[in-house]
């Protein structure tokens, strides 16, 4: 448990200094519900950058780090592509690497792929409140919320 509060404390304090850019780029902290669980539900903290290459698509990284309460540590990076379609509105492609860390220190690697849905909502020309759901694999579901800023 130590670890993984030292890894999500060390993962917001550097995605706090690598805000300083001056390009139209998106910086978010949230958290999710999600299926990385062995039994039922699991929680997770989520950290995300984009990118923006036009008004309607987005590349960026999404990094999430989840668990159960059975001592099992997910931690899932993936790349994304994001088409923005109406008004807030987005459709996500997400593909990465998933790493699971079991209680009895056995460590796996799976390939992630998934897709995921949400609204936006900006506040001022600062920042911004998204909600999402998303379904793939290894994940099969999950449901969250980010905020952030915008740049």
């Amino acid at each position: 448990m130590k670890k993984a509060l030292i890894t999500i404390a060390l993962v917001l304090f550097l995605g706090i200094s690598s805000f300083a850019q001056e390009t139209k780029i998106a910086f978010g902290y949230g958290a999710e519900l999600n299926m990385n669980a062995e039994y039922g539900v699991g929680g997770g903290a989520i950290l995300c950058f984009d990118f923006a290459i036009s008004q309607q698509f987005a590349l960026g990284l999404n990094v999430a780090m989840s668990g159960d309460d059975s001592y099992n540590g997910i931690l899932e990076t993936a790349a994304m592509v994001r088409w923005y379609f109406y008004k807030g509105f987005f459709a996500e492609a997400d593909i990465g690497l998933t790493i699971f860390s079991l209680r009895d220190d056995v460590m796996t690697r799976e390939y992630l792929a998934g897709l995921r849905a949400g609204y936006r909502l900006p506040f001022g020309r600062l920042f911004y409140v998204e909600g999402h759901v998303r379904g793939g694999y290894p994940f099969m579901f999950g449901a969250g919320a980010v905020v952030g800023f915008r740049k």
